[in-house]
């Protein structure tokens, strides 16, 4: 199973927005996450780069 880190701009620990996500649905301006126990968070902003062999997603959030 692969599960990601989703960080905010770019990674680093402080812009960490959530661990183990394990599905990402993008709609619009939105991203919603889904981590490994179900909890859901959705961020305005875009997807700016996956490394899903690395296991991070970095959104583009905010200007």
């Amino acid at each position: 199973m692969c599960l990601s880190s989703v960080y905010k701009n770019e990674q680093a620990k402080e812009n960490l927005l959530a661990s183990d996500v394990a599905s990402i649905e993008a709609e619009g301006g939105s991203v919603t996450l889904t981590d490994l126990f179900g909890r859901r968070i959705t961020v305005e902003g875009t997807l700016k780069r996956a490394d899903l062999t690395g296991g991070v997603v970095i959104l583009q959030v905010g200007a």
